[in-house]
């Protein structure tokens, strides 16, 4: 009976990950000071419960960075991370502006379940953020003797540079 009841704790954190009811993609790439949006899916018995978000790797060192009961700053401007519970929808998105590479890393989704015998749901995801430039569409096409736009997006450090048309190869 002894030996059971060990088994069983040791397998307890184990459990939510088999049984996850919060979704979200494994991995995220954004510029760096640029804004990422990351969509959370749960089930519908959590529509009534704290939702939240946090960066570390294990549930036990996970530092919150923002939650559904915490209403925040009063200027949504000066907020670097947000929330925003959809319980029609089944989801809740976080939003994290001005990101810097010092923000790459794992990070959690979860439904503050509470309770002994139950843990939180919740999902990883791993976002990195990179510093260059980047073309928004890789693949452009026009006519013969017209002009083609090509939007580039470029990390904070690159904004205080003046870029010049670089180098465009036509195949």
């Amino acid at each position: 009976m002894l030996q059971l009841l060990k088994l069983t704790f040791s397998l307890l954190p184990w459990i939510p990950v088999f049984l996850c009811k919060v979704i979200t993609d494994g991995e995220f790439a954004v510029l760096e000071g640029g804004s990422l949006t990351i969509p959370c899916h749960y089930e519908p018995q959590y529509a009534s419960y704290v939702k939240y978000w946090c960066k570390g790797s294990t549930r036990e060192f996970c530092t919150s960075l923002a939650r559904t009961d915490d209403p925040g700053p009063i200027n949504p401007a000066e907020e670097r991370v947000s929330i925003f519970d959809d319980p029609i929808q089944q989801l809740f998105t976080v939003t994290m502006n001005n990101l810097k590479q010092g923000d790459s890393g794992w990070y959690m989704c979860g439904v503050e379940i509470g309770g002994v015998w139950k843990a939180d749901d919740a999902t990883f995801t791993y976002i990195k953020v990179i510093h260059g430039v980047s073309a928004v569409n890789s693949r452009v096409s026009g006519e013969e003797g017209s002009s083609v736009t090509v939007q580039c997006l470029y990390s904070e450090r690159y904004r205080h540079l003046n870029f010049p048309l670089i180098r465009i190869s036509l195949l």
